[in-house]
């Protein structure tokens, strides 16, 4: 008999360590978790992994990540009960790196001129929305991708390619990082969607192929940018702090 097995993500097996920790008493409310290097090391994961934990732990309500200061236990038991540890942002970009990269080689040998036309209209929408707020941009965005998926002429793939976008859209560990990476002044790239245009135009698949996986791991870029940012403005503090009591022990 077939048995449907559930795959724990690594991130969500940290999250789950440290929110053991949380109850037991480990990590009490008001208690500052160990620096983002700290746990990396202390659990065998990668800096990427912690940050997609604290992420997860921020949206249950058991943390607080203060900007320039650190993350801080707020909570022992989570303040939104029910909520799904679900797919994180770098693991979805790079789904969309591998699949939607087929995607743009395989609507490079089927696309129209009409269908290039419509792209560029859009491209043109996107970069006036980039001007005035990032939510509509990336609301053209989304369209921009889906469109082009159903360029494919398979509908398996445009299904896969939406499929993505819904999750992006849905997902709280999404939307929380994706919030971060806007707040950062991160905004879709007009030149990396035009470099996709002009492949579909050549009808070059390779090219495509290639201006897609371009603009994505750019994207996947952009999202450890802005969560390592925190992490460096965390260990600046913690310097600044550390200065601080080796002046005052200096005077005593």
């Amino acid at each position: 008999m077939n048995q449907v097995r559930q795959t724990t993500r690594l991130y969500q097996a940290l999250a789950e360590k440290i929110t053991r920790m949380i109850a037991s008493g480990e990590f009490k409310p008001g208690d500052r978790l160990p620096a983002e290097r700290e746990l990396a090391a202390m659990f065998h994961v990668s800096r990427p992994t912690v940050r997609e934990a604290v992420i997860a732990l921020e949206i249950e309500g058991l943390v607080e990540v203060r900007i320039g200061s650190g993350v801080y236990v707020i909570s022992q038991t989570p303040s939104r009960e029910g909520v799904e540890r679900d797919i994180g942002a770098f693991e979805l970009t790079e789904a969309r790196i591998l699949i939607e990269g087929e995607a743009a080689a395989l609507a490079a040998a089927n696309i129209s001129d009409a269908e290039i036309s419509e792209l560029e209209r859009m491209l043109a929408e996107m970069d006036a929305a980039n001007r005035s707020e990032a939510g509509a941009a990336e609301l053209i965005d989304k369209k921009f991708h889906e469109f082009l998926a159903g360029c494919t002429r398979n509908s398996a793939m445009q299904s896969a390619v939406e499929h993505l976008w819904m999750v992006r859209n849905r997902s709280p560990q999404c939307v929380r990082m994706f919030e971060k990476s806007r707040t950062k002044g991160h905004k879709p790239v007009i030149d990396e969607h035009r470099k996709i245009i002009d492949a579909l135009r050549s009808r070059d698949p390779a090219a495509a192929r290639s201006a897609m996986r371009d603009h994505l791991g750019r994207v996947l870029e952009y999202l450890l940018d802005s969560t390592e940012s925190e992490a460096i403005e965390e260990a600046r503090a913690r310097a600044a702090a550390q200065r601080d009591r080796y002046k005052v022990s200096g005077r005593l």
